[in-house]
């Protein structure tokens, strides 16, 4: 039951509507990626993803941070514009928190707590907000991370059985049944459910259909000459028809509008991967 990373869950409306917007991705530790933005006068949208975000707003007069849960559907976040925000995106499924109880999770779902309610680290807080310097930034946080990841043994704090689950309804981009992960397992399904919903604070159905439309969203973001009703098919939904109504629950618009948006706000422009 090893942690396997099968998909980088994506939040395109942060790039969107901002004017710029860096992204390291780590792939380790239960991180998928780090990410910095400067804000501009549009909001930002997050949309579902199933993972849960530390956010910091470098603001020089009013720093701030939180740990942020997934939505369940768009939902304004990063408010101030003009600011430099700095993220980590965690696994989705994942407890970022280690050592707190798994209701924590249960919380988080379209929720944000403030970060010193959660974590004690005044020293992480200062240097992150010390700089805008992205990667001074990334060290600044590992170096506490680290110190707390290595003394406590994740795998001892978890799950197996959730974080087993959550690799497979990755791996499978949420096209796999509960009655299938049932026979996988050895589990029934109710004590699935149960133990799901109690670590991830979601149940199978709603994370399953969280990586679909992330799933969904990569593939819109790179198109590779497809048609909707292809990629529609590729994510696993029953036509295109459903396909666009649960994109519209999730994103806020039609993956047509989707499409338009990325291509009007230089979304490719905006984006730059650091390596």
């Amino acid at each position: 039951m090893k942690q396997h990373i099968y998909m980088t869950p994506k939040q395109p409306l942060f790039v969107t509507a901002s004017k710029s917007y860096l992204k390291y991705v780590m792939n380790r530790f239960g991180i998928v990626h780090f990410y910095q933005c400067k804000t501009g006068d549009e909001p930002c949208y997050a949309i579902p993803d199933g993972c849960v975000d530390m956010v910091f707003c470098c603001d020089e007069t009013n720093p701030g941070a939180e740990i942020c849960g997934t939505v369940l559907s768009p939902k304004e976040v990063l408010f101030r514009p003009d600011t430099c925000y700095f993220g980590i995106r965690f696994l989705p499924g994942y407890n970022p928190v280690l050592g707190c109880s798994s209701e924590i999770m249960k919380e988080l779902v379209n929720h944000q707590i403030p970060f010193s309610a959660l974590v004690h680290d005044e020293r992480m807080l200062e240097n992150i907000f010390r700089t805008t310097d992205f990667r001074s930034q990334i060290t600044a946080f590992m170096n506490s991370y680290m110190s707390i990841y290595n003394r406590m043994n994740p795998m001892e704090n978890s799950n197996l059985l959730v974080r087993h689950i959550s690799n497979l309804l990755i791996r499978f981009s949420g096209d796999i049944s509960i009655e299938q992960i049932a026979i996988e397992t050895g589990y029934t399904e109710r004590y699935i459910e149960k133990c799901f919903q109690q670590e991830v604070g979601l149940t199978p159905k709603q994370f399953s259909k969280i990586i679909r439309f992330q799933s969904a969203v990569s593939s819109l973001n790179n198109p590779s000459g497809r048609t909707l009703t292809e990629i529609a098919i590729d994510a696993g939904y029953f036509d295109q028809a459903h396909f666009v109504r649960d994109f519209k629950g999730y994103a806020g618009l039609t993956p047509k509008k989707y499409q338009r948006l990325l291509a009007h706000e230089a979304f490719n422009q905006k984006l730059e991967i650091i390596i």
